[in-house]
């Protein structure tokens, strides 16, 4: 599930992030621009950062709580 979250969020950020950012070098700066550019990368942002919790807090952490024994049901006894 680790691996399968990191290759996600590279996946939104090759496919979602990089595009925009590579579209807006090429223009002249300007305030409407840059306000495009990140509403544009709001929801790719949030997506990455779910995934990021969701790797590391849920299936990193729970991965080393299987090997170490102590399961979520032995955390409430």
């Amino acid at each position: 599930q680790v691996l399968g979250s990191l290759f996600y969020a590279y996946y939104i950020f090759v496919r979602l992030c990089i595009p925009q950012f590579h579209n807006s070098s090429q223009e002249t700066f300007s305030l409407r621009g840059l306000v495009l550019c990140i509403f544009n990368s709001i929801l790719p942002g949030v997506l990455i950062l779910f995934l990021a919790f969701f790797a590391f807090l849920h299936c990193w952490l729970n991965a080393f709580a299987e090997m170490l024994r102590f399961a979520d049901r032995m955390f409430y006894k």
